[in-house]
């Protein structure tokens, strides 16, 4: 990959194995929109950043290299090989098909708390609901900045919203839902809950962590662990995954952890990603 400072932003050039609507659309991330032009715009990292392809390259308008270095080239996994990763899992053909149809899919390493949250509120609703609901949570709570005219508002921080309590949160209509958000902020800013702790701790111990969080269970806590923790032997499962693991494997919902384990290993996560953008893509044609 080569890097170059733009007018425009940051220009990425022999970026390969990236594909937009693959990256943005799987379900890893809740604040990018794909715009009428094809390019995707978001909020990660407390500013608005708008992707778009620029023939074999990839255009990041309002990031500079220093925060590209800093923040955006870990967002992104830009150190990792995608393509060995590939070769090894489509030795065999489910996988392999699986991953032709969501080639470009980039596991993102997304802000921690962030990602805790929108997984907290993804809990019993779709895609669209819960983008809608943490977008509401960014603008009630984080801060408004401007660009090119367009007003955006970033994740709150831990800090930021320290002292919420569970009405405060009556605007999003996420139900019981209000109180595990404040969990999670309580036990973030009092330090039970780190990003840092969870990073250096075996797998299973790290999930436990998580899952001391009201109303973090296993699918929830290996969303953050993936997701914004490096796990990429975590291995969510959700409904997508539950029938997709018994129609292209035969394996049944108990019979998904050990079988994720054993068949993909520290790959888990990248397998996971490919089979649920293939199952999302299998229904909607109904082969699923």
């Amino acid at each position: 990959m080569i890097i170059k400072e733009t007018a425009e932003g940051i220009l990425l050039q022999k970026f390969d194995d990236f594909d937009l609507r693959h990256t943005f659309d799987c379900g890893q991330c809740f604040r990018f929109r794909e715009e009428e032009s094809g390019a995707f715009s978001g909020v990660a990292f407390g500013t608005m950043a708008v992707f778009s392809k620029r023939g074999d390259s990839v255009l990041i308008e309002n990031v500079t290299r220093e925060a590209f270095e800093k923040e955006w080239s870990r967002f992104l996994d830009c150190g990792r090989d995608y393509a060995r990763i590939k070769r090894t899992l489509g030795c065999e053909p489910v996988m392999r098909e699986a991953i032709c149809h969501g080639y470009g899919i980039r596991i993102l390493q997304q802000d921690f708390f962030e990602c805790l949250l929108s997984f907290i509120l993804s809990q019993q609703n779709n895609i669209p609901k819960i983008k809608k609901a943490v977008e509401a949570f960014a603008e009630r709570f984080g801060t408004r900045r401007e660009y090119k005219g367009r007003y955006y508002y970033t994740f709150p921080t831990a800090e930021q919203v320290r002292d919420l309590k569970a009405e405060d949160l009556s605007f999003l209509k996420i139900g019981y839902r209000d109180t595990y958000i404040v969990d999670a902020i309580r036990k973030v800013n009092g330090g039970l809950v780190s990003r840092e702790e969870i990073r250096s701790l075996p797998y299973e111990q790290a999930k436990k962590i998580l899952m001391q969080i009201n109303g973090v269970g296993q699918k929830v806590a290996d969303c953050v662990l993936l997701f914004s923790c490096g796990r990429f032997d975590a291995f969510p499962v959700d409904t997508w995954m539950k029938k997709a693991m018994l129609a292209l494997y035969g394996v049944k919902e108990k019979e998904i952890p050990a079988y994720s384990e054993k068949r993909f290993g520290a790959y888990s996560g990248f397998a996971q990603q490919y089979l649920f953008y293939y199952a999302r893509e299998a229904k909607a044609a109904g082969k699923l």
